[in-house]
């Protein structure tokens, strides 16, 4: 069994958050929310357009979802590293790319800190994995190190809050019962770290990329599935709402659980809640 990453270093909060509760959630709903980010994870692959081959470094690839696809595109001949600090997440992804025979291998590590191989990818992706770093200008530079000279990097991330509703409408709807719960300001890590365009282009320019593209997608966002506690139930447990819960009193979750419940009924479909999202779906070039 691999031993959990050391928690220390400039990510050691992002280290503990993701190898305690929220790698384990993350484990239980993967078939969930990979469904959930499939649409916008193929529109980022296919600009990506990894082709036979081709060695792929998949940074915050989670429970192997993204790395999966990836190796099946770079087949035959090609290989796929996937990188993750979350333990639980990547003994999940490792069980699925032995059953599926995939050219895929994993590292429990920080991608900020790790001393990864010098010029030898082709392709460096992420699916929403690339917003947790302290110093993300250091992680690019370590990126961009990685890849062969003329090599690309294609990476999906969230825009502003304000124009993705699917967490902002539950989110407002929970924080009353936590005031004192402070979210995470401006380009600070978190899912939303990297919603300001020209930070984005900063962090590529200042680490070494070139040609850098930012392009904005509109989509719906299929949050759950099934009836209307279901979906709640899964918003309550995954991303910025399950931390309000954690920080609140035990005796108010369910006035919490109520809040959320009728602030997103009237978007349920009949099969999820289904709101407006947008991201960012950036490439850039290794000169």
């Amino acid at each position: 069994m691999t031993e959990p990453l050391e928690q220390e270093g400039p990510n050691s909060d992002q280290i503990e958050f993701w190898n305690g509760v929220a790698g384990g959630k993350w484990v239980d709903f993967n078939p969930l929310l990979d469904r959930m980010l499939k649409p916008v994870s193929d529109i980022a692959m296919d600009r990506a357009n990894p082709i036979p081959g081709e060695h792929v470094l998949d940074v915050g690839c989670g429970c192997g979802g993204t790395s999966l696809e990836l190796a099946a595109r770079v087949a035959p001949g090609g290989t796929v590293t996937g990188l993750d600090i979350s333990t639980p997440m990547l003994a999940l992804a490792r069980e699925r790319a032995e059953a599926a025979g995939a050219a895929a291998s994993f590292i429990n590590a920080d991608a900020e800190t790790h001393a990864l191989p010098a010029a030898a990818y082709d392709l460096l992706f992420s699916r929403f994995g690339i917003m947790f770093f302290s110093n993300p200008k250091v992680a690019f530079a370590n990126f961009q190190g990685a890849l062969k000279p003329g090599g690309r990097a294609v990476f999906v991330c969230w825009r502003d809050q304000k124009y993705n509703p699917w967490v902002t409408i539950p989110f407002e709807a929970a924080r009353p019962f936590v005031p004192e719960f402070e979210p995470p300001e401006g380009d600070a890590p978190g899912q939303f770290a990297f919603a300001r365009e020209g930070w984005v282009e900063d962090i590529l320019s200042d680490s070494g990329f070139t040609g850098v593209r930012i392009e904005r997608h509109d989509t719906t966002q299929r949050v759950g599935e099934g009836d209307l506690d279901s979906c709640v139930e899964l918003i309550l447990k995954l991303g910025p709402v399950s931390r309000l819960v954690r920080e609140a009193d035990e005796d108010l979750v369910p006035a919490i659980t109520a809040a959320v419940r009728e602030a997103v009924a009237p978007h349920h479909d009949g099969t999820c809640i289904a709101l407006a999202g947008s991201v960012w779906i950036v490439a850039a070039n290794r000169p």
